[in-house]
């Protein structure tokens, strides 16, 4: 990333001194859909009578198991390693240390199919440990402040976050009518979508960002628990807090093409 370039959000800064991604890059593109995700609801709620049901503090949610992007996981690095202190890395990644330790105890089905297989989280149903509905795991995700409860990269969270509750997505007609709680707050889906905006659109966008898609071939970039990426990514940082720069930045520095072509040329050679 080139130390003049201006930032891709038009603020007229430089890239390091804003957003700290380069103009076409992937992380650009996501920053500018998360852009679109907030306006689209703020815009619902300010049109319509129906109240936000999600309120600040409140984070039942963030112990559900869900994934994020590579992508993301970048983002939310960056974030960390440019504005955080020391002690407070230190803090998280004990934090993360233990959400591993403590899933790999009580999912040691799904933990072995995290490491083994491309596509884990297509039938959480046939993992033991999941069986029944269980998604809901016995930890809060580590970047909540364990203080006022609130989100520690909240400008910064994935898309997951800022979707759940807040909107809707359509779904085809054998599911459409199937009732079933959003959270113990929002206890009917149905209702659910009935006063929130459809974010189908926004999710399909956000598919063809985080994943590979170019005239040379298509590429799925596997997702994985937000603990358990932030535990990648700092091995590779070997848990140092006081590293100014992540290692991995290519969704951050490359142009989306560039890093596309990248990706599709690591995977031939795999194969």
């Amino acid at each position: 990333m080139a130390n003049k370039e201006r930032c891709f959000c038009g603020s007229g800064k430089a890239s390091k001194n804003c957003h700290r991604v380069a103009f076409d890059s992937r992380a650009a593109h996501l920053l500018k859909l998360y852009d679109q995700v907030e306006t689209t609801v703020d815009s619902y709620f300010k049109l319509n009578e129906n109240s936000h049901q999600c309120f600040s503090g409140c984070n039942n949610c963030c112990s559900d198991f869900f994934t994020v992007s590579e992508v993301e996981l970048e983002i939310i690095m960056d974030e960390i390693h440019t504005t955080w202190t020391e002690q407070e890395i230190i803090n998280l990644y004990k934090k993360v240390m233990d959400n591993v330790r403590a899933f790999q105890a009580e999912h040691s089905d799904l933990d072995n199919a995290i490491l083994t297989q491309l596509d884990y989280e297509g039938d959480l149903s046939k993992f033991k440990s999941f069986k029944g509905g269980k998604t809901r795991t016995s930890f809060p995700c580590p970047l909540v402040n364990e203080e006022d409860g609130k989100c520690s990269v909240y400008n910064k969270r994935p898309m997951v976050c800022r979707t759940h509750g807040t909107t809707h997505f359509e779904l085809d007609e054998k599911l459409s009518s199937i009732e079933s709680a959003v959270c113990e707050y929002i206890p009917s889906r149905l209702q659910n979508n009935v006063i929130t905006p459809d974010a189908s659109d926004l999710q399909t966008k956000y598919e063809e960002t985080v994943n590979v898609t170019s005239k040379l071939g298509s590429l799925y970039i596997r997702k994985m628990p937000l603990f358990y990426g932030i535990h990648t990514l700092a091995l590779m940082q070997r848990y140092n807090p006081t590293k100014p720069m992540v290692v991995n930045r290519h969704n951050l520095d490359m142009s989306i093409q560039e890093s596309n072509l990248m990706q599709l040329k690591r995977a031939a050679a795999i194969k």
